[in-house]
């Protein structure tokens, strides 16, 4: 809803990707040391597709997916979630340990279950703030998806569960807004995904516009990544 770094900067050209070749971009990413898990982070703003598009993607890698919604403690709580994340899930991850999370029931509006996570070669991470820091400096790839503000809301409104979500809409909002604002994780990303388009039954398409981050040397978002990339984007 309040955008920030919603859109590339003037002047540049988008390319055309599919979901395969993000998935083999993705693929050749160097593991090191070997045998760590390979985090992918999906960002953007609330109802820009984050979690359809991370579906698609890591159907294509044959990874799963950990939503961030299931580790944020409440309706107030979006920048508790980025630590909860990399403590939880990506340090262990990132130590060759595995991780474990304390999901959080939205229905009963209290912390839940545990539930266990074992390493594997892939883990895509989507959710609102997954790329701010600390969580940005053990991700190895970051996909900003960026949306209009104003298709946002309408998606937002068209989906099943915008009338439990209604009434918390503009205090979300407000949070992320104010989180992003100054994080820079659109300019930080290595792929920024315009997802304004659908198919005419409403789903994504195939293909998709975006543009990529050019790196000489591995990856630079500072401090503390580990991440390289085994072929430069670009």
């Amino acid at each position: 809803m309040r955008g920030t770094g919603e859109a590339p900067k003037a002047g540049r050209q988008p390319e055309v990707m599919t979901f395969g070749q993000l998935a083999s971009l993705i693929a050749g990413l160097k593991s090191a040391p070997a045998g760590r898990c390979v985090v992918v982070g999906i960002d953007g703003m609330s109802g820009s597709g984050k979690s359809e598009f991370a579906q698609r993607l890591a159907a294509e890698l044959a990874a799963p997916v950990l939503s961030t919604d299931d580790l944020v403690p409440g309706w107030d709580g979006l920048a508790a979630s980025v630590g909860l994340l990399t403590d939880w899930v990506l340090r262990p991850l990132a130590a060759g340990q595995p991780a474990r999370w304390r999901k959080y029931d939205w229905l009963a509006g209290r912390p839940g279950e545990w539930v266990d996570l074992d390493p594997g070669d892939l883990l895509v991470v989507e959710g609102c703030c997954t790329g701010l820091f600390p969580a940005a400096s053990y991700l190895d790839y970051l996909v900003w998806i960026a949306v209009p503000e104003a298709e946002r809301r309408r998606r937002l409104e068209r989906r099943a569960d915008w009338a439990a979500y209604a009434p918390f809409a503009d205090r979300w909002a407000d949070q992320e807004a104010a989180l992003q604002a100054q994080a820079g994780t659109a300019e930080r990303a290595d792929l920024v995904i315009d997802n304004s388009a659908r198919t005419p039954a409403g789903g994504l398409p195939d293909s998709f516009a975006c543009f990529r981050r050019v790196r000489a040397h591995g990856t630079d978002r500072t401090p503390g990544n580990r991440g390289t990339l085994g072929k430069t984007p670009g």
